[in-house]
């Protein structure tokens, strides 16, 4: 008798959920290869993430970057994450950049459904179903800085709407 009492005790409280509402705007330090992993728990938790190499600079509003490591492409991971820069920013380098070193990106992570559908930037056009399968795409990130590892800025201010 004692147990059903317990038990319709227990169950008439309010659940609280196994993982606890997080806050927004604390920032998440996580590496590309990471993020790849954990995007759908990720989702909408604004990150900063260190040591990103670029691997392809898309167009002024987007590039795909990966962890960036000594090892060889073959036997890194090859999860890849594509940034795009918010609203009123764009990338001030040049398309492809001359030397590449790891950079830190901060913004807010996205799946690339959420993206996609969202009306937060147009789609880059290049990014096709297939580009996207053969890089091996798998996070976003909706950016609102870039910068080199000795802090320079390679995102500036953007006269086009």
């Amino acid at each position: 008798m004692l147990v059903v009492a317990v038990t319709t005790f227990v169950a008439a409280q309010p659940q609280t959920p196994s993982r606890p509402f997080a806050p927004r705007t604390a920032i998440v330090t996580i590496r590309p290869f990471a993020l790849a992993q954990v995007v759908g728990e990720m989702a909408g938790y604004s990150v900063q993430v260190p040591s990103a190499r670029i691997l392809w600079v898309v167009d002024t509003r987007a590039l795909v970057v990966e962890s960036d490591s000594p090892m060889r492409s073959t036997w890194r991971d090859r999860n890849r994450v594509l940034v795009v820069i918010e609203k009123g920013r764009s990338l001030a380098i040049p398309r492809p950049p001359v030397a590449t070193s790891p950079v830190t990106i901060i913004g807010v992570v996205r799946t690339l459904l959420g993206l996609q559908a969202g009306h937060d930037m147009p789609w880059p056009e290049p990014l096709t179903r297939d580009v996207m399968n053969r890089l091996d795409i798998r996070a976003a990130i909706l950016a609102s800085s870039i910068q080199t590892a000795d802090g320079v800025e390679l995102t500036s201010v953007s006269l086009a709407p």
